[in-house]
Parts: C-alpha cells; sequence; structure tokens
C-alpha cells in the first residue's frame, strides 16, 4: 500500500510541474484576446495558437 501512495504522489509531482499557464489566444482573424478556456475567440472564427506564460 505504501508502495502506491508513493508512486500516485511521484506522478502527480511531475505531471504538475509539466504544465504551462495560458494567459491569452490569438484568434484566426488576428484578434488578441486574453480569454484563456472555452468560447475564447468565438466571434473570431476560433482559436489560432494559445499565448502561455514563460
Amino acid at each position: 500500500m505504501k508502495k502506491i501512495i508513493v508512486y500516485l504522489m511521484l506522478f502527480f509531482t511531475l505531471s504538475s510541474c509539466n504544465k504551462k499557464e495560458r494567459i491569452g489566444a490569438i484568434c484566426n482573424d488576428g484578434w488578441k484576446s486574453s480569454a484563456t478556456g472555452q468560447g475564447a475567440c468565438s466571434h473570431h472564427g476560433g482559436v489560432d495558437y494559445w499565448i502561455y506564460k514563460k
């Protein structure tokens, strides 16, 4: 049981280290949006690409 707990702790620690924080999006029509979730750029043809915090 202790091995499982250690593996889970290691997994969640490593998986959270690789997450990048979204800070906005560039829409398909060139518009820059500060929205970071679903619905971003909905009136601008959708998201071309996401902008991430460095």
